[in-house]
């Protein structure tokens, strides 16, 4: 078994068993849980509430589009480790942080423009 460190993140290479790389990746979407789910969260609340406000049309349709993205990630954070999806492992964790991270970026800066 090989591992490498990925900015602060644990990232395994090629489990030796099916059942540890499981507990693996499970162990990692719980750490993103901790580090990201409830701002998610609130971000989708604001991105609703957002999208039943006028807006053009372009606008509205990239606002949906972050909603409908945070809305099929939310899930894999509260997936009970029985539950992982087998084809989940370690590189598409990583891969999947670094898409919240980007979208939660995003809307950080727009927020802190607005203010």
């Amino acid at each position: 078994m090989s591992s490498a460190s990925t900015s602060g993140s644990f990232v395994l290479t090629e489990p030796q068993h099916p059942v540890a790389g499981r507990r693996t990746v499970y162990g990692q979407l719980q750490e993103l849980k901790k580090l990201y789910l409830d701002d998610m969260i609130e971000l989708y609340s604001m991105l609703t509430a957002r999208s039943n406000q006028p807006m053009p049309a372009e606008q509205l349709q990239k606002l949906k589009h972050y909603k409908d993205v945070l809305h099929r990630m939310i899930p894999y954070l509260r997936v009970p480790e029985d539950r992982v999806p087998k084809e989940f492992n370690a590189d598409k964790v990583d891969a999947f942080e670094k898409q919240i991270v980007n979208i939660m970026e995003t809307f950080k800066r727009r927020r802190q423009g607005v203010a």
